[in-house]
C-alpha cells in the first residue's frame, strides 16, 4: 500500500484511525487466543503457521468472515460489515494496519474522525459487496477494501481538494500515491494468472471506487451550481452502483464460483439433493469437483449412472485416490452392485493414508 510523504506529520490527532487499528488488532488477538484454545494440539510450528495463515477457518466464519454461500442461503448480509475487522494471519494484520496508518492519518487530518470512519466503512462495505457479486472467494477477511478506499480518497483530496486541503497534503507525492495504488491493482490482476489467488481483487477495486466517490463528495464545497451538479452525479453513482451491485450479489448465477460455493456448502450441510443442481452447472475439467458431484449424487441417490461417469473421470486423473475410490464404491453399492462396491471400498481403505470412518460406514451399509 501507498507510501505517501517524505516528512509525514499531518496536523491533528488521528483518533478514528487509531481506533480502527486498535479494533482490528483486538479482534485478531481475541480470535487467535480462541483458536489456540480450540486446537487439538499445539507446538511451536503450529504457532509459527499463524504468522502467515489463520488455520481455524470455522472460527473466522463464526466470527463474521465474508462467506458468500451464507449470504445466498441464509441471507446473512451483516457479514459485509464484519469481514473488514477480521484478518487471516499476523502478517495480513500487520501489513494492513501499517497501510491504514500510512494513509488514514492524512485523510483524518483533513476530514475529521467521523468522516474518516464513514469513508472506511463505506469503502469496506462496497468492497465486500463487489467481492460477493464477483463470487471471487468462498471466504474473505481483511480491512484492505476500506484501506484502498481511504487511499483513493486521499488521492482525490490531493488532486482536487481546496487550498487549505492542498496545504495540509503538500508533502504527499501524487505520482507516488497513484503509482502505489496502480501497482497493487496490477498485482491483484496478475497473481491469478500464475495460479496465486490470495487477494480479493474485486473487493480492492470496489473499495477503491467507493472511496474515491465518497471523497469526491467530501471535497466539494457546494458553493456553485457546477459543484452541486457534480455532487448529485457522484451521489447518483454511489446509490445506483450500490443498488446494481446488490442485485448482482444476490444471485451471481453467471459465475461458476456461485454454483461451486453453493454446491460444497450444501454438501457440507448434509444437503446433497440441493448440492446436485449446482454441481451440474459446473464444467467437468476438475477431478476434485467431479468426485464431489458424484458423491453428492450417490448420497442423494439420484442420477447414479451419471455419478459413475463423473467419478470415473476423476479416477482417470488419479486412479489410487482413496476419496475417489470411496465414491466409486458407494455409487456401485447404490446401483446394487454390492460385490463391486465392497471391492472398491476395500481398495479405498487400503489406499487411505489414515483412518477414514466414512469408508467403514459405507462398508457396513453396503450389504445384500
Amino acid at each position: 500500500m501507498p507510501e505517501v510523504s517524505q516528512n509525514p506529520r499531518p496536523t491533528g490527532a488521528a483518533r478514528a484511525t487509531v481506533a480502527l487499528i486498535v479494533c482490528c488488532t483486538v479482534v485478531f488477538v481475541a480470535a487467535f487466543i480462541v483458536a489456540l484454545a480450540r486446537a487439538e494440539s499445539l507446538d511451536i510450528w503450529a504457532l509459527a503457521r499463524y504468522l502467515v495463515l489463520f488455520e481455524d477457518l470455522e472460527l473466522l466464519e463464526a466470527w463474521g468472515a465474508l462467506t458468500p454461500a451464507n449470504i445466498w442461503i441464509d441471507g446473512q448480509w451483516w457479514r459485509l460489515a464484519s469481514a473488514g475487522f477480521l484478518h487471516g494471519s499476523w502478517l495480513h494484520l500487520g501489513l494492513n494496519m501499517l497501510a491504514m496508518w500510512s494513509v488514514g492519518r492524512w485523510t483524518e487530518s483533513i476530514w475529521g474522525p467521523w468522516r474518516q470512519l464513514a469513508l472506511f466503512m463505506a469503502s469496506s462495505l462496497g468492497g465486500c459487496l463487489a467481492s460477493v457479486a464477483w463470487a471471487e472467494s468462498p471466504l474473505v477477511v481483511g480491512a484492505s477494501a476500506g484501506i484502498f478506499g481511504i487511499a483513493g480518497g486521499l488521492l482525490v483530496a490531493r488532486l482536487w481538494g481546496s487550498e487549505s486541503v492542498q496545504r495540509e497534503l503538500e508533502v504527499i507525492s501524487t505520482r507516488r500515491l497513484a503509482g502505489s495504488l496502480g501497482f497493487w491493482i496490477l498485482v491483484g490482476f496478475g497473481l491469478p494468472l500464475v495460479g496465486v489467488n490470495i487477494l480479493a481483487q474485486a473487493g480492492h477495486v470496489g473499495g477503491l471506487v467507493v472511496g474515491m466517490l465518497v471523497a469526491g463528495l467530501f471535497t466539494l464545497e457546494l458553493e456553485t451550481l457546477k459543484q452541486r451538479l457534480v455532487a448529485g452525479a457522484l451521489s447518483l453513482g454511489l446509490v445506483g452502483g450500490a443498488a446494481a451491485c446488490t442485485w448482482m450479489a444476490a444471485e451471481p448465477s453467471g459465475r461458476d464460483n456461485y454454483h461451486l460455493f453453493l454446491a460444497f456448502e450444501h454438501l457440507d450441510r448434509g444437503e446433497p439433493e440441493l448440492a446436485v443442481p449446482h454441481f451440474e452447472e459446473l464444467p467437468e475439467d476438475d477431478p476434485v469437483i467431479n468426485n464431489a458431484a458424484a458423491y453428492a449424487m450417490a448420497e442423494a441417490r439420484v442420477e447414479l449412472d451419471r455419478a459413475l461417469e463423473l467419478v470415473n473421470l476423476a479416477l482417470e486423473e488419479d486412479p489410487d485416490n482413496a476419496d475417489y475410490l470411496d465414491t466409486l464404491g458407494w455409487i456401485e453399492c447404490g446401483l446394487g452392485r454390492i460385490e463391486d462396491g465392497r471391492a472398491s471400498l476395500e481398495r479405498s481403505k487400503a489406499a487411505a493414508s489414515r483412518e477414514i470412518p466414512e469408508i467403514d460406514e459405507h462398508l457396513a451399509a453396503c450389504v445384500e
